[in-house]
C-alpha cells in the first residue's frame, strides 16, 4: 500500500489523532486520576517508543547519521510529549501543546515524505505516521487531562527549553556540515525544498563564517513565528485548564 497526497486515507490521517483524543477523553474523563495517570503513562510511552524504534531501524540499516539524532522538531516531540506525561511536568505539557504540536499537525498534512515510500508496511513509514499521531494526542492529553493551571513561570521554562533547543540546532547544522559532510536541517533551518517561508531564505544570502553558517533574515523571522505561535497557543492552553479547572472543583 503507498500513500497518495490529498486521498480518503491522506484526510483519515490527517482527523485520526483529533479522533483517537476524544474517544479516550469520552472514555476516561469522569475516571478517578489515577486511571488518567496511567493511560497517560501508556501514551507516553508508547510515544517514545517509536522514536526509539524509528531510529533503531534507521542505525540498523543506515549507520550513524543526521536521522538519528533527535534534534528535528518532530523527532524531539516524541519525546517532550511521551515525558510530559510520564512526569506530568506543566513546562514539558506547555512545549508539546505550544511547540511541538503543530509542527506534527504540519507534517501530517504536508506529508510529502510518506508519499516516497513505496509501501506504507515498514518501519520508517509507520513510525512517521504514528510518530505524529501520538505527538498530537499526547498534547491534547496533557492539556485536557492534567487540567494544570498554568503560570508566567512555566512559560518561561518552556520558552527557554526551546530556545536552548534551537540553540543546539543551529550550532549543530552548521558543525555537522562541516566536520561531517552531513545535510542536517534541525529546525527546519536549512533551505531544502518543502521548508518553510523559502522564499525568505532565498531573499539574502547565508552568512558564513569559518564553519559556522546562517541566514539571518529567515532564521529570525522563522524563530519569531515560532515564539508568536508559542505564546498564542499559550493563552489557548490557560484558557482550557482555566475552564476544565473549574469544572474539576465543582
Amino acid at each position: 500500500m503507498s500513500f497518495e497526497l490529498w486521498s480518503i486515507w491522506h484526510f483519515l490521517y490527517m482527523l485520526s489523532p483529533f479522533v483517537i483524543f476524544f474517544a479516550i477523553y469520552g472514555l476516561i474523563r469522569d475516571k478517578s486520576d489515577r486511571v488518567k495517570n496511567i493511560v497517560g503513562y501508556i501514551l507516553g510511552g508508547i510515544s517514545v517508543s517509536i522514536l526509539i524504534i524509528r531510529n533503531i531501524d534507521i542505525y540498523v540499516r543506515s549507520g550513524w547519521g543526521v536521522e538519528v539524532i533527535p534534534l528535528q522538531v518532530c523527532h524531539i516531540g516524541s519525546v517532550i510529549a511521551g515525558i510530559a506525561l510520564i512526569f506530568k511536568k506543566k513546562w514539558l505539557i506547555l512545549t508539546a501543546f505550544c511547540f511541538n504540536m503543530i509542527p506534527a499537525i504540519l507534517a501530517m498534512v504536508f506529508a510529502d515524505s510518506l508519499a516516497n515510500y513505496d509501501t506504507l508496511w515498514r518501519i520508517r513509514p509507520q513510525t512517521y505516521v504514528w510518530g505524529h499521531i501520538f505527538i498530537v494526542v499526547c498534547a491534547l492529553y496533557g492539556i485536557a487531562m492534567y487540567r494544570s493551571v498554568f503560570k508566567k513561570k512555566d512559560l518561561l521554562l518552556s520558552i527557554g527549553f526551546v530556545g536552548s533547543m534551537a540553540f543546539v540546532a543551529i550550532i549543530c547544522n552548521s558543525l555537522f556540515r562541516a566536520l561531517l559532510d552531513w545535510e542536517p536541517n534541525y529546525f527546519y533551518l536549512f533551505n531544502y525544498k518543502g521548508t518553510p517561508l523559502k522564499f525568505l531564505y532565498q531573499a539574502l544570502p547565508t552568512s558564513v563564517y569559518g564553519w559556522f553558517e546562517i541566514n539571518w533574515l529567515y532564521t529570525s523571522v522563522l524563530l519569531l513565528v515560532f515564539v508568536c505561535v508559542f505564546i498564542g497557543l499559550y493563552f489557548v492552553a490557560k484558557l482550557i485548564s482555566k475552564r476544565l479547572f473549574k469544572e474539576k472543583t465543582l
